[in-house]
């Protein structure tokens, strides 16, 4: 196959240059856009019979008129004394003119609006000193869209740009903030876009920089460039066609394009680096250019595939997970690896053939003066001076010294990476200077701050009118169990509408006046009373969960987990709810829960499918099980010490009145994915290398020219994937900053401490115990300081 390739653009280079190009020019004129087919982040991304899942589908059976499904609150402040009647005035004509705003925009979405007026939850919307002295009130506006749908964000943005409106109407103390889970998930999404933009724009700039100190030479340095940005493109719009074809079911996720921006970047101009590296290699052999470039792609072309193929089944693999997110992202990016495989194999060498001589402007093309490689057999005996000839005789000269002090220094940190507890806190994900996170401090100071997005509990009984007797009695029941539990603030239901039980014998007769209002109003918010399916009338109903923490904090995940248990206890025969046929779980906490559930769920079941499918190809490969056993589990070593030090990195660097909540779920299941993904990558490279010196020379020397020759190019391909993923660091996100100082670091990690000391120590200890003879010393190797371009001492030739 690649002599053919070879034989392709040797003869062809224009056309297959010209095939390219043509190629993205077609799929951006007939492809959509990225932007155009990203999918809404949906609740339905869930795999069936979630809490979130199955609590959607209930408000949306029982409430249809006002199943929200995110808020949008406004919050009104005054810190220097009670809000005043003039702020009242102000508030209720802004109120107002937003209920014109919604009758003129129906495509806001909104479904419902709660003010410090409205019957049953009004008075639950003063803060402070309620209807006498309150600092604040809020005005919650419910959406019918998810907290990441696009539709939301659409809304969101028009909302936001009212709100700036509405400041200048306020008098001088009165603050207007604007947050709730609507706001969080706008405010993540446009981050995540502004990420996308200024990661791109930092990628192609840092690989621009690190491929001109590479090789000084302009025309050089633009061979991959073109040829990553030239796969980039027609990447994007081959996964965006994707989405034309209905029967293949594709999705198309808006952050995933960082990814294939980044790893592309990163793995695809390694790939290209490796090409004309050998390329280079072979002209200083005394090769004609034609044959050093038949020859390069014809040696390294397998080698490619190879770490490639690690790359994408690492990648593919994630195809099986349960969360629609991850399982698109990964084939997504996985794809765009096979075009960049593709294009470094075609495009880079025919531009090469194209260029000839010129491509070293303006140093002197690079050739081996006095004779070929065939001509001089003492040309492969040792490769030029230079620091990694040192490092791999010193590795050759002390293996296990040098083996156990890196894993002296790496185990701690692995011990601390395994520990790790990931965060689903979307607002610690949120610079401070966002709308919604400047907003939920303001509701912070004067409500609990589980009112940015209350969890609703929606329950199923096709046997109990919950307005009967029995129904209300069951409801006041189960609040009462719900309330009991710690960290839950308030509870409101069908009998405790305000948060509190309605009755009592001191309530006076006002105080029963109103009750017995309360009663009647509460029936519609919280009995389906008017479902899609007049069947469901009276048997579905719905409890407000309030908790005393941030709704996307790990405390207030727990704490739901402890109210799905209480339900579900409260179904079991002789209790209160004993014939429900369903309980779902509706809100942002849920959907964060569900997430937290699902990536578990996922990560486990892709640390075994991924380990086996690169394990597999290792073997395949190498034909060594045992030595493939100790690659994976040295990449494993690199994976958990660089999540550890990342984690120890952040907590040291945080600062904020919450305590330190762990790395981003992300960071841990894309670092696994892709580090361990890439690292056997270049494990695969030396190991070629290693297995090509092994047949002349054996394995301790062969490992030995191994490291040498190949030290310097996976080092600037690590230093060129460090610097991609580094890119990250501008992002905008806290996951995205955390993630690419995780890669960076894991991949700087691998390519100076896991590739070049970790597996030769490794095969050096191999060979001589399996060839020490019984009862003898080591015989020590002669090293390449003391042979020079002499014959080294060959040591046994046969394999590991």
């Amino acid at each position: 196959m690649f002599s053919a390739i070879s034989r392709l653009v040797i003869r062809r280079p224009g056309a297959v240059v010209l095939c390219g190009f043509a190629a993205a020019a077609l799929l951006l004129s007939v492809a959509p856009r990225w932007d155009e087919v990203t999918k809404d982040d949906d609740v339905r991304f869930f795999p069936p019979g979630y809490p979130s899942v199955v609590g959607q589908e209930l408000l949306e059976r029982g409430f249809p008129r006002d199943a929200a499904s995110s808020q949008v609150v406004l919050a009104c402040e005054r810190l220097d004394g009670p809000l005043t009647s003039a702020d009242y005035a102000a508030i209720d004509a802004m109120i107002a003119r937003f209920s014109r705003l919604v009758q003129e925009q129906r495509n806001l979405g909104v479904k419902r609006i709660d003010t410090y007026k409205t019957p049953v939850i009004g008075p639950r919307l003063r803060g402070d000193g309620g209807d006498i002295g309150a600092r604040a009130v809020l005005t919650i506006i419910s959406l019918d869209g998810t907290y990441q749908a696009k539709t939301t964000r659409v809304a969101v943005d028009r909302i936001l740009d009212w709100a700036d409106q509405q400041r200048t109407e306020f008098s001088s103390g009165l603050r207007l903030g604007v947050t709730g889970s609507a706001v969080v998930g706008h405010d993540i999404n446009t981050a995540a876009n502004e990420s996308i933009e200024k990661t791109t724009w930092m990628t192609v700039f840092l690989v621009v920089v690190i491929l001109l100190i590479v090789y000084r030479s302009p025309l050089l340095a633009m061979i991959p460039l073109v040829t990553i940005a030239l796969s980039v493109v027609v990447s994007l719009r081959s996964v965006a066609m994707l989405t034309k074809f209905p029967d293949i079911g594709f999705q198309v996720i808006n952050i995933t394009k960082v990814f294939v921006v980044v790893v592309l970047f990163g793995a695809g101009t390694d790939y290209c680096l490796f090409l004309i590296a050998r390329y280079t290699e072979e002209l200083k052999r005394g090769r004609s250019r034609v044959d050093a470039l038949r020859h390069s792609i014809e040696q390294v072309g397998g080698a490619l595939v190879a770490s490639a193929g690690t790359v994408i089944v690492g990648l593919g693999m994630l195809f099986f997970s349960s969360f629609a997110k991850i399982k698109y992202t990964g084939p997504t990016i996985a794809v765009s690896l096979a075009v960049a495989l593709l294009a470094s194999l075609t495009m880079a060498p025919s531009m090469l053939a194209l260029l000839r001589g010129a491509i070293y402007w303006p140093f002197r093309e690079v050739r081996r003066e006095g004779g070929s490689a065939a001509d001089d057999p003492d040309f492969d005996e040792a490769p030029a001076p230079g620091f990694w000839i040192y490092a791999a005789d010193l590795i050759v000269r002390h293996p296990g010294a040098i083996l156990s002090v890196c894993l002296v220094a790496l185990l701690p940190l692995a011990v601390v990476g395994y520990r790790a507890r990931p965060s689903y806190n979307q607002l610690a994900d949120l610079d401070p200077d966002r709308p919604s996170v400047v907003g939920s401090e303001m509701i912070r100071r004067h409500f609990a701050v589980g009112e940015l997005s209350p969890a609703t509990a929606l329950i199923d009984d096709p046997k109990l009118d919950f307005r009967s007797e029995a129904g209300r009695s069951a409801i006041a029941e189960v609040s009462r169990r719900l309330l009991a539990i710690e960290n839950v603030a308030e509870v409101r239901s069908l009998t405790q509408p305000v948060g509190r039980p309605l009755g009592g014998p001191d309530r006076g007769f006002f105080g029963g006046f109103t009750d017995d209002l309360l009663r009647r109003g509460a029936v519609s918010r919280y009995v389906g009373v008017k479902p899609a399916d007049s069947a469901d009338a009276g048997h579905i109903t719905r409890f407000d969960i309030i908790f005393k923490t941030d709704p996307f904090s790990q405390i207030s995940l727990d704490t739901l987990e402890r109210v799905r248990t209480v339900l579900d206890e409260a179904t079991a025969d002789g209790q209160p709810i004993a014939g429900t046929r369903a309980i779902g779980m509706a809100g942002s906490t849920s959907m964060v829960n569900d997430l937290r559930r699902v990536t578990t769920a996922d990560l486990r079941r892709m640390y075994v499918l991924i380990t086996i499918g690169i394990y597999v190809i290792l073997v395949v490969l190498l034909r060594r099980p045992g030595i493939g056993l100790y690659l994976v589990a040295t990449v494993v070593l690199g994976y958990l010490a660089s999540l550890g030090l990342t984690d120890l990195v952040f907590s040291a660097m945080h600062r904020g009145p919450a305590p330190w909540g762990g790395l981003d779920w992300i960071v841990g299941f894309f670092l696994f994915v892709i580090l361990v993904a890439v690292g056997e990558d270049y494990n695969i490279f030396l190991m070629a290398r290693v297995l090509e010196e092994e047949r002349k020379y054996g394995v301790t020397e062969g490992t030995r020219r191994a490291v040498a020759h190949t030290g310097g190019i996976i080092s600037s391909c690590g230093l060129i994937m460090a610097g991609t993923f580094g890119a990250l660091l501008v992002g905008k996100l806290a996951s995205l900053r955390e993630l690419g100082f995780a890669l960076s670091l894991g991949v700087l990690l691998d390519t100076f401490l896991v590739r070049p000391i970790l597996v030769p120590a490794f095969l050096v200890l191999l060979d001589r115990a399996w060839h020490r003879p019984p009862g003898t010393a080591m015989v020590r190797q002669a090293s390449f300081l003391e042979a020079g371009r002499s014959h080294a001492v060959e040591p046994s030739s046969e394999g590991v």
